[in-house]
């Protein structure tokens, strides 16, 4: 399932970076901060737009990131899970994108149509809010399996066979 490899703690360090980031903006921004400006949104409506706007420069700073990691000197154990991060981040802002495009066209047609508040909540949260809550769960589980992996030397095995070492650092038995 994994290959471990014997890996500095320096290294580590650098292989959890591009997950950390990952999961500050899907449980910070996503989670929390979307609950307090959800909570202040009859008063200051535009609040919740901040969320979606810290997202993008998130997910804008790890997709950038992980092209200049990927031209670097940088170890291949570290590039690796920077790759992990990046493919799952570009997930992510597809979700992001399309949750925001059935929100905002939801609120659209709710308008032109004239549909009660009841009617529209339960349109944008059925179709829009619920999948992409329950896809930011799972990412949320990946991302902190994948920081577990680089902080103890792993990476999935099928990665592994698909983006083997050029160099000749071996994986060790576990």
């Amino acid at each position: 399932m994994h290959q471990h490899f014997t890996i500095p703690h320096e290294e580590t360090v650098r292989a959890k970076w591009p997950h950390e980031i990952f999961l500050i903006n899907l449980v910070f921004n996503h989670i929390l901060v979307f609950a307090s400006t959800f909570g202040v949104f009859s008063t200051f409506p535009w609040m919740v737009l901040i969320v979606p706007v810290i997202s993008f420069a998130i997910t804008g700073y790890i997709l950038i990131q992980a092209r200049q990691i990927a031209k670097s000197d940088e170890t291949w154990f570290v590039k690796s899970h920077w790759i992990i991060a990046d493919r799952r981040n570009k997930h992510f802002m597809l979700l992001l994108t399309v949750a925001c495009a059935i929100i905002g066209s939801g609120l659209l047609i709710s308008k032109l149509m004239g549909w009660s508040k009841i009617a529209t909540i339960a349109l944008l949260g059925g179709f829009g809010l619920l999948p992409f809550m329950v896809a930011l769960l799972v990412l949320i589980v990946l991302g902190n399996d994948s920081m577990y992996q680089a902080r103890h030397g792993k990476l999935p095995k099928r990665f592994v066979e698909q983006n083997p070492d050029s160099s000749d650092s071996t994986p060790s038995s576990a």
